[in-house]
């Protein structure tokens, strides 16, 4: 996201930052129009958003162009069809910046849309199914929290990768196979909650997971 002023990084690794900068730098679409959450007005709005950014910060709260990387790449504009926008993006890195998060969006009734890493491409990517959520993105929340070599099992935040995964477990010299069902940019949270079908000596992953 670095070639948009304010965005950080979407990823460590300058080539998978690289990929993700040139898939969101000419997304088929008209430019982004300015839209509000469902039945929330615009000044309920906009007290949202500062409540927000005060309680995020402002690198970690996005409206406007830089939405750009929160829409659907791919989308193809159809006449009489609403687009699928969302009136602004936030970024927790933590639990408690989320739960803060949640909060206000709660006191506002405004709905969220909720994703890890955004990648299911051709899917529709990070954006919201229903026009004017908040796109509420968890890539920052990226801790390997544990990696159980005895049992075969790994507890993660929704923003760790394949890559971070493999990386992690080739720097600790493990014994444990993290097998890939997507890019290596993709989330392991994400690809799992999309119902990943990826095979296993004896199983599938989905079978496995424990939520």
């Amino acid at each position: 996201m670095a070639s948009v002023p304010g965005l950080p990084p979407a990823y460590a690794d300058p080539t998978y930052q690289t990929a993700h900068e040139e898939v969101f730098s000419k997304p088929l679409t008209k430019e982004i129009e300015t839209v509000l959450p469902p039945s929330v007005s615009k000044d309920d709005f906009a007290r949202a958003i500062k409540k927000a950014t005060e309680v995020l910060g402002k690198d970690s709260v996005f409206t406007g162009d830089d939405l750009k990387y929160y829409i659907d790449p791919y989308d193809i504009p159809e006449v009489g069809r609403v687009r699928n926008i969302p009136s602004a993006a936030v970024c927790p890195s933590s639990v408690e910046e989320l739960q803060r998060f949640l909060k206000v969006a709660n006191e506002y009734s405004i709905a969220v849309w909720t994703f890890s890493r955004g990648k299911n491409l051709g899917y529709g990517g990070p954006a919201p199914r229903t026009p004017g959520c908040i796109a509420l993105d968890l890539h920052r929340m990226n801790k390997i929290i544990e990696v159980n070599e005895k049992f075969g099992y790994v507890v993660v935040e929704p923003g760790v990768t394949f890559g971070d995964l493999y990386t992690f477990c080739a720097e600790k010299k493990l014994k444990l196979w993290p097998s890939v069902a997507s890019l290596g940019w993709g989330s392991v949270v994400g690809n799992t909650e999309a119902w990943d079908l990826s095979q296993r000596p004896y199983t599938t992953r989905i079978s496995q997971a424990w939520k």
